[in-house]
């Protein structure tokens, strides 16, 4: 009896070793496949001069003097983006168009400012046989600023033009054009 107590004990020894040493045998495959995962995706810490992903870059300095305002009339490069007077940042109403060539029904970006004049509800209105009529649109002024977009199947250059009804006041007119 005694015999069979030691065989017994002999046999749970060999087990647990035999566990121990299969965990040991998956913790090492799987601590290699992460490293081989890691340097094949880059994600080591690697060179100290490498740009990879979490690399800190230099800060570039904020400039410390405005940009020139640009002229309020189109260029060649890029006629309609915006035609006649205001400019922006001069206090008045102010419309910009992107993009200003579309085919029909794609969607026309309306950004624009009305400094001081938040909560205002603005119309977008399109100039149509000569006057201008509300394009269904409306648009609120936010810190100054307002988006919106419209889309039109009309083919041709189109007017657009945003309108504050409180004050009577237009912004300048921008023109896109529609076509196939």
């Amino acid at each position: 009896m005694a015999g069979s107590v030691g065989d017994g004990e002999q046999d749970v020894t060999v087990v647990v070793v035999k566990i121990l040493a299969v965990a040991v045998g998956i913790g090492l495959v799987i601590g290699v496949c992460a490293w081989i995962m890691v340097k094949a995706l880059g994600l080591d810490a690697g060179q100290a001069s490498d740009l990879g992903p979490g690399a800190v870059h230099p800060v570039t300095p904020l400039p410390t003097t405005a940009l020139a305002v640009p002229s309020a009339t189109p260029s060649g490069d890029n006629p309609g983006l915006v035609t006649g007077s205001p400019t922006p940042g001069n206090g008045q109403l102010y419309l910009t168009a992107s993009p200003v060539l579309v085919k029909p029904m794609e969607r026309i970006n309306l950004t624009g400012q009305w400094p001081g004049h938040d909560n205002e509800g603005l119309l977008v209105q399109r100039l149509e046989g000569g006057r201008w009529t509300d394009f269904g649109v409306q648009v609120s002024v936010n810190v100054g600023t307002f988006e919106t977009y419209v889309m039109t199947g009309r083919d041709g250059d189109q007017k657009f033009r945003v309108f504050d009804p409180a004050t009577q006041t237009a912004s300048n007119e921008v023109t896109v054009t529609v076509g196939s």
